[in-house]
């Protein structure tokens, strides 16, 4: 028995894929970086915390009562759960249990559905508190007893009323918040999605906050403000994550790891001078490619660059408040390639003044640049986006049941197309993308260890799941 009671259970609940979904097949389970983040936050301020990832552990909904029964028997005092649009409906129905197994205490709801609805997530009847925006500091406070009505970012209930504190302000030096608390995670069940990585173990890593970009389809949960942490902290991080847990390989989860050029010539002159060995992949905007950075990069072990594409018709580029060309994808393309770097590449299908003739350029698009990887989704107006606003305020939202937001339908009613041919596309895209002979003669000629093997299959499972789900 433990000397101190739990403090804190931090809880990443069940997420049920849904059918029709690539991701059913080939998803990525990686560790909880925000979580994890405030689980160190609330150790350094003296408090217990216990972890439970639902994905890592493979709980699924209707067995987490069994387990928690089970492997969690301690009553915390808090417990903390988060949540995307996507998935919000767990989260809520793992507050119920919650509820019903550790009647005494009190449940905190964030995440970025959260800092978006709070009003429904605070009516949510086993609901206690929201913390909306970056909670680490708030649920450090809330967790130290400190008054409710000085916590910033804080909804609560008070006699009946819900009460909105001011919004919690950003936190502009990031390496002020400590490394994320792996010692609580099952960093042995990580790995990131098929065809995102070469070698295991593989985690992620966030190492800045805040995008400058304008698209309409994403949510901003931490501002346009860009803030990084230091390449020091950075490259501590990895080393610790190399040395602790052994891991091969890492996927920085930035919105755009390349913001700063500065920062990644320090860190990866870090990465050549140390002599780690580790490869590396992150996100970036195709405007910002550099052919001489990506030399760089790909020398100090990046072997992949995720590329947000979307669309290959120019009016639905500039629809979406892309800020980039068509010309500007094919360099960024080209350029990565050329520096021997993998391109993951991510399309999306049903965007305002979508038409069958801008769908077909988009697969079009994606034959042409040829990537190593391309994913394709439906696009989602999620709450907090200017898509979402837009839809709104045009009547054209069909569904605020957050369970249809799966990336694989559209939610909304669009001028030109149906949804039903939206999804035909989406469909079309991946069987045209990946059933060329070229392609699959490429991916062959690449297998070189029975991992790639495994990813090989795993890949093209995920593809029958979706081509064949009507």
């Amino acid at each position: 028995m433990p000397d101190k009671p739990l403090d804190v259970l931090l809880i990443n609940p069940p997420w049920t894929k849904k059918g029709g979904n690539i991701w059913k097949s080939v998803a990525s389970v990686m560790p909880p970086q925000g979580i994890a983040v405030i689980a160190a936050v609330l150790e350094d301020a003296g408090l217990r915390v216990r972890i439970l990832d639902t994905h890592a552990m493979k709980v699924a909904m209707e067995d987490l009562k069994d387990w928690l029964q089970a492997y969690y028997k301690e009553p915390p005092r808090f417990i903390g759960l988060t949540g995307s649009t996507m998935n919000i409906q767990y989260s809520y129905g793992t507050a119920e249990i919650c509820r019903e197994l550790y009647p005494n205490a009190k449940i905190v709801l964030g995440g970025v559905h959260a800092s978006e609805k709070p009003q429904e997530a605070i009516s949510e009847p086993f609901v206690d508190f929201v913390i909306r925006g970056e909670g680490e500091f708030s649920f450090q406070q809330l967790a130290a007893g400190k008054p409710l009505a000085d916590i910033r970012g804080l909804t609560y209930k008070e006699n009946g009323r819900v009460i909105h504190n001011e919004a919690n302000e950003l936190i502009k030096d990031l390496d002020v918040l400590p490394m994320a608390a792996y010692h609580l995670l099952p960093m042995d069940r990580y790995f990131p999605a098929v065809g995102s990585y070469k070698n295991l173990p593989a985690v992620s890593m966030v190492t800045s906050r805040g995008c400058p970009g304008k698209c309409t389809f994403c949510y901003q949960p931490f501002g346009s403000l860009i803030r990084q942490r230091s390449p020091k902290k950075i490259f501590d991080e990895v080393q610790h994550l190399i040395k602790t847990y052994g891991v091969k390989e890492i996927c920085f989860y930035d919105d755009n790891f390349t913001t700063l050029k500065p920062r990644i010539r320090e860190f990866c002159k870090m990465i050549l001078d140390s002599k780690l060995e580790f490869t590396w992949s992150c996100f970036s905007r195709v405007d910002w490619a550099d052919l001489e950075l990506l030399k760089l990069m790909k020398k100090a072990g990046l072997r992949q660059v995720m590329y947000g594409i979307e669309s290959g018709d120019q009016q639905i580029l500039d629809t979406i408040r892309k800020q980039t060309t068509l010309e500007k994808i094919r360099t960024a393309n080209k350029w990565t390639k050329e520096a021997g770097i993998e391109v993951r590449a991510a399309f999306i299908f049903g965007n305002p003044g979508e038409t069958e003739e801008t769908m077909k350029k988009t697969i079009d698009f994606a034959i042409e640049l040829d990537p190593d990887v391309a994913i394709f989704n439906v696009v989602i107006p999620n709450p907090g986006t200017q898509m979402y606003d837009w839809a709104v305020k045009n009547g054209v939202l069909k569904t605020e049941d957050w369970e249809q937001y799966d990336l694989t339908k559209p939610v909304m009613t669009l001028a030109n197309v149906s949804g039903e041919k939206v999804q035909e596309y989406y469909r079309l895209a991946y069987r045209k993308f990946y059933m060329r002979p070229s392609y699959v003669l490429k991916r062959l000629l690449k297998i070189r260890y029975m991992a790639d093997v495994r990813s090989l299959l795993a890949g093209f499972k995920g593809i029958l799941n979706v081509v064949t789900t009507h």
